[in-house]
């Protein structure tokens, strides 16, 4: 399970999620009120949820207190595969993203991340 630099931000005032990994990414994909950042190697780099109490069905006020959140990126030819599952004191949410982008990967790969405050 990868962590490293990995960032949780989460703006009240705008109700954006934001998860960072700590890798710059040079492209990004904007599905609705998702942006997924993609980094020089084709992979996820971070993600955004745009109305994140909305989308993901949890009140901003526990959006503002959480301090762990997995995310699992299953990349595939022409494929890529999110979920993420939310950590919440009394409740944990998963959220699915399908991507049917190419990213460049020739094989199935499966990646794990961990984002903490």
């Amino acid at each position: 399970m990868a962590k490293g630099n990995t960032k949780i931000s989460y703006e009240e005032g705008e109700d954006i999620l934001s998860l960072w990994r700590g890798k710059a990414s040079i492209t990004s994909i904007e599905i609705g009120d998702f942006v997924v950042d993609i980094d020089s190697e084709g992979y996820v780099s971070g993600i955004e949820i745009f109305n994140a109490s909305e989308n993901l069905g949890i009140e901003s006020g526990l959006l503002s207190i959480m301090d762990k959140t997995e995310m699992s990126v299953l990349y595939k030819p022409n494929y890529v595969y999110i979920r993420l599952d939310v950590k919440l004191p009394n409740k944990d949410k998963e959220v699915s993203i399908p991507l049917t982008v190419d990213l460049g990967h020739k094989r199935v790969e499966k990646e794990q991340i961990v984002f903490s405050r």
